[in-house]
């Protein structure tokens, strides 16, 4: 039989393998195998229609996202990288039009603040449960006087009870 101590790090572990395995294949994805035709759309799904409030190239059917759209097929096909094709847009119509952060410099805090947060969060949520089940586990046994004190409490209160009742 494993210790409890010993058991409860074994689980701990075992979470933080799982995280790190779900965020590596999060993060390598399979992309490297999509289509022209799928990343020029990945990536227009990215831009921000010029005109349009709060749709993407991808989303609108304004002339000017249709030919933002069709630019992008061309860079695609053209050889050039993602973030090549968004810092061309972002030149050209100024930072707002890529809709999502970079991951680099200040800006890269927005993909980090939240793990960080979460990451914190349970560990807080961890030491506090911890403490608890330790001062339950450390606490004082029942004591027979305290029985007895709690009985007579009880009964006390049962005698007013039905003394009302007769009433």
């Amino acid at each position: 039989m494993i210790p409890r101590r010993r058991r409860v790090v074994l689980s701990w572990l075992l979470v933080g393998v799982a995280v790190v395995t779900m965020l590596a294949f999060g993060v390598v994805d399979g992309r490297d195998e999509r289509t022209n035709a799928e990343r020029a759309h990945d990536i227009g799904a990215t831009i921000a229609c010029p005109q349009c409030v709060g749709q993407s190239v991808v989303e609108s059917d304004v002339a000017i996202a249709r030919e933002i759209r069709a630019e992008i097929g061309r860079l695609v096909v053209a050889g050039y990288g993602d973030d090549a094709i968004r810092a061309r847009f972002a030149e050209r119509y100024g930072d707002w039009v890529v809709l999502t952060p970079s991951t680099s410099g200040v800006s890269g805090l927005v993909w980090v603040i939240p793990v960080v947060g979460l990451v914190v969060g349970a560990g807080l949520l961890a030491v506090t449960l911890s403490r608890w089940r330790r001062a339950s586990a450390s606490g004082e046994e029942v004591s027979d006087e305290d029985r007895a004190l709690v009985a007579s409490a009880r009964a006390e209160m049962r005698e007013r009870r039905d003394g009302q009742s007769d009433e």
